[in-house]
């Protein structure tokens, strides 16, 4: 059964109870606009452009790893160069959500395009490791803002009965940004040069500002800047987005730079965790309109589809990143062609985020595709776990076939199943929830595997008799082995060593997948997609286009009329009317 939903003009929400105060109540003004077809596709033009150009550069750099670890003789921190953007990206979530709120969706969406196009032209240019790593987390600010407010925008102009098929729409542009990235990235180091993984973005983010500027047809918030500006929970961004640094960072030093137990990883850590409970506090006592309100993880049902949304995104990010790199290192492949040979998961991801979507819209449910999604998902983990440097080719691509069938499943459909359980007034800030632990998943993912493949590799390879010269350079890229002045036999070692790791990573992937799993099967719940005041948005939405459409020729009007009077040539009234609506 469904919750009940109140539809008004103008949501709130009250927060402060439980306190001992009266609820202060903050007015959210409804940004809700259904759109027809043809203004939908022009919506969709502009959303689908501008979520490409933030989840190809997730992992564009994938397989340029290596070759920018050489460019500027610094391999040992190349990995920020991945990291400091989902890091930045991660710790901004949970901002979107409110600030489209307060000060619209069109604005801010701008906004984090400008500052994602200024990242990637930083990125482009860049003259050394430290230029590069600081433009990735510009880069990353807007990226991750383009992300959230994209799926907002689409709650806005899209009923949730409908939702489903145009979710599976953005998650074809997601599954394709994301999976095309490394063999973009592939075919930009082998062909020209590592500077165009970033110089692509350039075209497409132009485009996308100017589609959402000029084109994009969404309604303005009302209010002045000052009014607007009060509505912010100050203390609850500062707060968020330190706790989200203090915990990213350490997570992505340990077992690489610091091992888990040395204080550099600790102290950040565990000031993190502090913070979390602080952000907690402020948000209940201390914020009028409050970030993410705590209320909304009452629900059982929402709580374990963000996480799940959390784990999603660790599994995700572990695949795309591990999977290019094993064909590098332990089968001897190039960089394009390691991107090549992700085809198989990539083409199946994009087909199932497609399908998905229409399945949801077409039969009003959405748990039965998470819960198939997750179990093929499980069982092509757990085929992972045996994969050796020997493994079969057709072998890996029946895995890869069978993790992208289950993983396509679920990409968008958590987010359906969240919305389907919250008022309109909660979906925005929701929305932003949902992507900030995904996000947070994916930038937790590649931290926690290099430390597992690392430890396993050094344990090994030291029980094996390596010297410690050769065990930094093999954990710092571990693609030199095949290049190392090593004999047959230690070649062979060093890698079993690293396919070792590879599948310690998988046996976690198959125990987070099955976790997944077990939540859908308990927890989630089919709410209906269906609102009560669909119908009446729909007409309002169309009376609003009919309003500006004739406002626009209004104006037109108007000036042609100046111009002809400035001219000296004003004509009767009747035949101006007539040149007016030949004109139109």
């Amino acid at each position: 059964m469904a919750t009940p939903y109140t539809p008004q003009e103008k949501d709130v929400e009250a927060v402060g109870e439980g306190d001992g105060q009266p609820p202060a109540v903050v007015e959210v003004q409804g940004q809700t606009n259904l759109l027809p077809m043809k203004q939908l596709l022009v919506v969709f033009a502009g959303l689908s452009t501008a979520m490409l150009c933030s989840n190809l550069n997730q992992t564009i750099v994938a397989t340029a790893l290596p070759t920018l670890g050489a460019a500027f003789h610094d391999a040992g921190i190349s990995s920020w160069v991945g990291t400091a953007y989902l890091l930045t990206s991660t710790a901004c979530q949970p901002l979107y959500g409110r600030l489209s709120d307060i000060f619209g969706r069109k604005l801010i969406l701008v906004i984090c395009l400008t500052v994602f196009l200024i990242g990637a032209i930083l990125s482009g240019v860049s003259v050394n490791m430290a230029m590069l790593i600081v433009s990735r987390a510009i880069a990353g600010i807007g990226g991750g803002g383009i992300i959230t407010i994209v799926n907002i925008v689409i709650s806005d102009v899209v009923s949730l009965k409908d939702r489903g098929k145009y979710q599976g729409i953005i998650g074809v542009v997601v599954a394709i940004g994301t999976a095309v990235g490394p063999l973009l990235g592939g075919v930009f180091v082998a062909r020209t040069t590592w500077r165009w993984c970033f110089y692509i973005s350039i075209p497409f983010s132009v485009v996308a500002i100017a589609i959402v500027a000029f084109v994009l047809p969404l309604r303005k918030v009302e209010g002045d800047a000052k009014e607007k500006l009060k509505k912010i929970d100050v203390w609850g961004c500062l707060v968020s987005f330190v706790a989200s640094i203090a915990i990213l960072i350490p997570i992505s030093w340990a077992g690489t730079q610091y091992s888990w137990s040395s204080p550099a990883v600790l102290v950040p850590l565990i000031l993190g965790i502090a913070l979390i409970g602080l952000f907690v506090v402020v948000e209940m006592k201390v914020a009028k309109l409050p970030l993410i309100p705590p209320a909304v993880f009452k629900n059982t049902h929402v709580s374990s589809c963000v996480f799940t949304s959390f784990l999603t995104g660790f599994m995700t990010f572990v695949n795309l990143y591990y999977l290019p790199q094993f064909y590098q290192v332990a089968r001897g492949e190039s960089a394009l062609n390691s991107g090549i040979l992700i085809l198989p998961l990539i083409l199946s991801q994009i087909v199932t985020s497609f399908t998905s979507g229409f399945l949801v819209s077409m039969w009003s449910c959405y748990r039965i595709n998470l819960i198939v999604g997750y179990g093929l998902w499980t069982i092509a983990s757990g085929l992972f776990t045996t994969v050796t440097p020997t493994t079969a080719t057709w072998k890996l691509v029946i895995f890869q076939l069978l993790t992208g069938l289950g993983s396509g499943q679920t990409l968008q459909v958590t987010l359906v199943a969240i919305q389907a359980a919250v008022t309109r007034a909660d979906m925005a800030v929701i929305t932003g929830a949902r992507n900030y632990f995904r996000m947070l998943g994916s930038t937790i993912a590649i931290a926690a595997s290099a430390a597992i493949v690392n430890n396993i590799v050094r344990s090994n390879l030291t029980r094996l008799g390596f010297s410690s010269s050769d065990l930094n350079e093999i954990i710092s890229d571990p693609t030199k082995i095949q290049t190392m002045t090593l004999s047959a036999l230690q070649k062979t070692e060093a890698l079993n060593a690293y396919a070792k790791g590879v599948s310690v990573t998988y046996y976690m992937m198959t125990a987070l997948a099955g976790l997944q799993f077990i939540l859908c099967c308990i927890f989630v719940k089919d709410y209906s997609l269906e609102r009560s005041d669909d119908e009446k948005m729909r007409e309002e939405a169309k009376a609003w286009l009919k309003q500006r459409k004739e406002e626009k020729k209004a104006h037109k009007k108007g000036h042609n009329n100046a111009v002809t009077a400035h001219s000296g040539h004003v004509s009767d009234s009747t035949s101006v009317e007539r040149k007016d609506v030949q004109e139109v």
